[in-house]
């Protein structure tokens, strides 16, 4: 009975071992048949995407009457220079072209060519000229011309830059701090004319080591904007009398804080150099008022008493207007002055610097 107990607990023992191994055999074997996951390729990435073509490049119009030479650049000329010259406008076409308009920029620049043809394959002449202002600096002027039956105009550019015989170095002073109120500045011969300075600002010019001023091409002065001059207080502007016989006199604008000028009228410059004068005589000056529009300057005064100012014409190319006016001295001591002229214009005021000399 003993033999019949043992041998059945050893069946037992069996087959539970066989059902464990059973069951943990399922698990394994269940895993194993499980096919492996893979990661999903999207379409895009499996496809070759294809590259949109560039964009074709855009091409300014460009007009085919052509301009020969197409701009004309002037160089250096001195202040309130009248400039000309001429270009050739060549027609490529097999047919007449008429010139519908022909606009410069500025009232300073004069150009007829409206209503003219330029003949089939051929050229016509277009003369062209600048008037410069008396300020220094570069000067820019354009001409655009509109043809018959051509969408594109066709631009002519004129350039000039403008620079008295003698300059400044700097062209400025700088006397907003206290201590810069009195300093000394250089001005130099572009022509390699000697000459000496006369007067700064009314009074005899002093070299900046004390010596006697020699004729030279350049020249250090002294400056001393505390001591009375031509106007009373900080001048907007340093007077500088020369003997070179081309720049009698020059300007060197002063930074200060009483100095700003904010004209109510739109003046293209604050200032006009008439150069050297005598009693007796008339310089024409120019003045431009930009964006005017129909505006028109009703009055012109000379703040001088020994000055009068008439004006004598005014001209509009629908934005800018340029007014034309005489200054006649009447009993002026030789030397270097400076005053303001008003002008006035719908209603409003605004003075315009004038500085020169009379000999």
């Amino acid at each position: 009975m003993i033999v019949a107990m043992s041998n059945l607990l050893v069946h037992s023992a069996a087959v539970l071992l066989g059902f464990s191994l059973s069951i943990g055999c399922g698990d394994s074997a269940t895993a194993q048949a499980q096919p492996q996951r893979t990661t999903p390729t999207s379409s895009a990435t499996a496809s070759t995407v294809t590259a949109a073509p560039p964009a074709p490049a855009q091409t300014t119009p460009v007009c085919p009457i052509v301009a020969d030479p197409p701009g004309v650049d002037f160089g250096i000329v001195e202040p309130g220079t009248l400039v000309s010259s001429t270009i050739k406008l060549i027609n490529p076409f097999d047919r007449p072209v008429l010139i519908k308009q022909a606009t410069p920029t500025c009232t300073c620049t004069t150009v007829d060519m409206a209503g003219k043809t330029i003949p089939a394959g051929g050229f016509i002449e277009m003369p062209m000229s600048m008037k410069t202002s008396r300020a220094v600096g570069k000067k820019f002027a354009q001409i655009s011309l509109v043809f018959e039956g051509i969408p594109v105009p066709l631009a002519v550019k004129l350039d000039a830059e403008t620079a008295y015989a003698v300059r400044a170095n700097p062209t400025f002073v700088d006397a907003l701090a206290p201590e810069r109120m009195k300093g000394f500045f250089e001005v130099v011969s572009n022509d390699a004319t000697a000459f000496i300075v006369k007067t700064v600002d009314g009074r005899p010019a002093q070299t900046a080591d004390g010596s006697v001023m020699k004729p030279a091409t350049r020249q250090v002065v002294k400056y001393d904007l505390t001591a009375s001059g031509l106007r009373t207080g900080v001048p907007p502007f340093l007077i500088v009398e020369t003997d070179h016989p081309k720049c009698p006199v020059l300007d060197l604008r002063v930074r200060h804080e009483t100095t700003r000028i904010s004209p109510a009228l739109n003046f293209a410059e604050f200032r006009e150099n008439i150069g050297l004068i005598s009693n007796g005589s008339s310089v024409e000056c120019e003045v431009e008022l930009k964006h005017a529009k129909l505006l028109r300057v009703d009055r012109i005064l000379a703040n001088h008493k020994e000055f009068q100012a008439t004006i004598v014409d005014q001209k509009s190319d629908g934005d800018s207007v340029l007014v034309r006016f005489n200054l006649r001295p009447t009993g002026m001591p030789a030397g270097p002055f400076l005053f303001t002229c008003t002008l006035s214009a719908g209603g409003k005021s605004s003075e315009l610097w004038i500085y020169g000399v009379c000999r």
